[in-house]
Parts: C-alpha cells; structure tokens; sequence
C-alpha cells in the first residue's frame, strides 16, 4: 500500500502545479510484483491509504490517474513468484545482472482472470477517488508481451494476428470502461 513517503512525493508534484498525476505502476496482483516496495490494488483492504493518495495527487487541483499493470514474465526469480506471460518464453535480460522467472504460458482462464483484476482494481481506484486509470500496455510488462510476436507465439484467439494479440488490451479497457 502507499505510505508516508510515497504521500510526500505525490505532495510535492501536486504542489507544483501539475494538470495531472499519474502514479507509476500499481499492481493488479500481489502474487505479480515487478520487484520489492511495488504497490499492488486488489482488495478494499488498504483502501483508506489509496484515498489519501488520491486526496494528495488531487489536493493542487490536478487529475489524478492510477497507472495499472501486471508484469507478466517480468518477475525477478528472487521474489519467488509466479511468472505468467502469452507464452512460455524467459524475458532475455541482455547485459542486465537482473534474473527473471521463467514463465508459465497463460491459460485462457489466466487471461480471463487478469482482464477481470484489471477492472477490478479500476473500480477500487476510482472509490479511492482516483479521476481515471492508465492501462500500462509499455515498457515489456504483460500487455506489451501480448501485443509482440517475439513473445507472444500463441496459435489460439490471444496469438498470431495483430487484432488477436491485441485483445488482452482491448477486452480490458472494454471492461474498465464498463
């Protein structure tokens, strides 16, 4: 969850006079961290301190947007959590000392739970009082990971041609927007 610290960060963007604060990655998976301190929106739990959040970002008078994401296959190996991505294809960390999950290739009821966790924790944002949500389809997490051949090789509905790659993204924003 958010605290003190993040609070004095988000105060100080606010306090400048921004139009609009995006969050950076909030998790829709505790079991799907991109790596220790993420913060993760899956519950009403912790809602009490995602509405100060909210309170904070807004508190200058500017929009405040939740920045959603699941890391798919980027999961470091040393969080000991599941990795899933569109298929089972280990994200190649290059010259990065940074050691990743293999992952498991998603089943369609994986996919149907992720696109559900995603407006799930829209909602949750948008009761903090959040203004809107950003879906995180960038930077190699698991959204991305749908949309590229190189790591989505699936031969079903979710794989192969743009459109089917490009559904993961489409069906969640479908079932945020509702």
């Amino acid at each position: 969850a958010p605290g003190i610290r993040m609070f004095k960060l988000y105060q100080r963007w606010a306090d400048g006079g921004a139009g609009l604060v995006i969050t950076g990655n909030v998790m829709v998976d505790r079991y799907a961290m991109t790596g220790p301190g993420s913060v993760v929106l899956e519950s009403s739990a912790n809602l009490a301190q995602f509405t100060k959040w909210a309170a904070v970002c807004r508190s200058g008078g500017a929009q405040a947007w939740m920045q959603l994401n699941h890391p798919g296959r980027q999961v470091l190996s040393a969080l000991c959590q599941r990795a899933w991505a569109p298929s089972s294809i280990a994200v190649d960390p290059g010259d990065s000392l940074l050691e990743y999950a293999v992952p498991e290739a998603m089943s369609e009821a994986q996919i149907f739970d992720v696109i559900q966790r995603f407006a799930s924790s829209a909602q949750l944002a948008e009761a903090a009082g959040f203004s809107g949500v950003q879906i995180n389809a960038a930077q190699g997490f698991l959204i991305s990971q749908f949309l590229s051949p190189r790591s989505n090789q699936r031969d079903d509905a979710w794989g192969g041609s743009l459109p089917n790659r490009a559904r993961l993204l489409l069906e969640i924003v479908k079932l945020v927007r509702q």
